[in-house]
């Protein structure tokens, strides 16, 4: 693959990507939905990193997310993608980033390394994954950004944490880029640190009205870091179906056209007035509609060109 320039979109532009995910969805699938994803003009692709499906039931398929995201780097050539996201206590941290640095290079510098903290506890149970309390990953989920940033940076890296210990380890090849990006996901108080901390694309999940106090909360921690609060751009990753989060974003592809534009205009438009600048949207099960043709071809190209310098639509 060649490499791209970075696998940050500028500052000052919108950019928009489809989340598949691999609930009950078949390799052939996936790979024919991420194809159109690319050949429509989206700007990036995700799966997940779950090891069964979420719903409608768990018994449907479900193939893993890495080895998945490296096949589907090479059948790309343009989207920037990774996961979202993948929960820190599924892998030993450093063999994680192992993976993610070479499906960096599968796909020539292109990978956003999306990470939580995990939450499914069902799924750690059926798999016989240890699955501590919350401070517990929250803890383990800093100490691992933190032996990213000490991998992408040293030649050898030794660090003794509470949960992670690394040995005078060799980290090679680097990212292509130098960094990978780093896309957390959360709105929790202690995960916030985290964010304003090493964080490059930040997803809140929530409503309009609610990020404002988070993202405050996230730049003066960014500050405390000595990190510029703007070099973290903020991301909404919206459902097309009701959510369990009543906060969460919808955004429904069913309905005439006019009504589908209308509503992804109103969603778009609301969360780029408060400094939103990524755009995440799921791909339905059956694949995409003539709504989701008309969004990618002709109003996604009238937002980018109506955005205005003052980060206004």
């Amino acid at each position: 693959m060649t490499a791209t320039s970075t696998a940050m979109p500028p500052s000052n532009a919108l950019d928009f990507g489809i989340v598949t995910g691999q609930h009950w969805r078949s390799w052939e699938m996936l790979l024919e939905q991420w194809r159109w994803t690319e050949a429509t003009g989206w700007d990036s692709a995700w799966t997940f990193d779950h090891f069964f499906s979420l719903r409608p039931t768990d018994d449907g398929e479900c193939l893993e997310g890495w080895t998945l995201l490296a096949a589907l780097a090479m059948a790309t050539e343009r989207v920037r993608l990774g996961t979202l996201v993948t929960g820190v206590t599924h892998r030993y941290p450093a063999v994680l980033l192992k993976q993610a640095v070479t499906v960096d290079h599968i796909s020539g510098g292109r990978l956003i390394l999306g990470i939580g903290a995990a939450w499914t506890e069902n799924e750690h149970r059926a798999y016989g994954i240890p699955f501590p309390p919350p401070r517990e990953r929250v803890d383990l989920f800093g100490e691992t950004l933190e032996v990213l940033r000490r991998f992408e940076t040293q030649e050898r890296t030794t660090f003794y944490g509470e949960h992670v210990r690394i040995e005078d380890a060799p980290f090679v090849p680097k990212p292509v880029h130098g960094h990978m990006p780093v896309m957390i996901g959360t709105s929790g108080k202690r995960m916030l640190r985290h964010v304003g901390r090493y964080a490059d694309y930040w997803d809140s999940g929530t409503s309009p009205q609610l990020i404002p106090e988070l993202l405050a909360q996230v730049q003066e921690h960014a500050r405390a870091a000595g990190r510029d609060p703007e070099a973290i751009r903020m991301v909404i990753s919206a459902y097309f179906g009701p959510a369990s989060n009543p906060n969460a974003p919808v955004v429904v592809w069913e309905g005439s056209q006019d009504e589908v534009e209308t509503r992804f205009r109103e969603h778009v438009t609301n969360y780029a007035n408060i400094g939103v600048r990524t755009f995440l949207f799921n791909m339905p099960y059956e694949g995409a509609n003539e709504n989701m043709e008309h969004i990618a071809r002709r109003v996604i190209p009238e937002l980018r060109a109506t955005f205005k310098r003052d980060g206004t639509l």
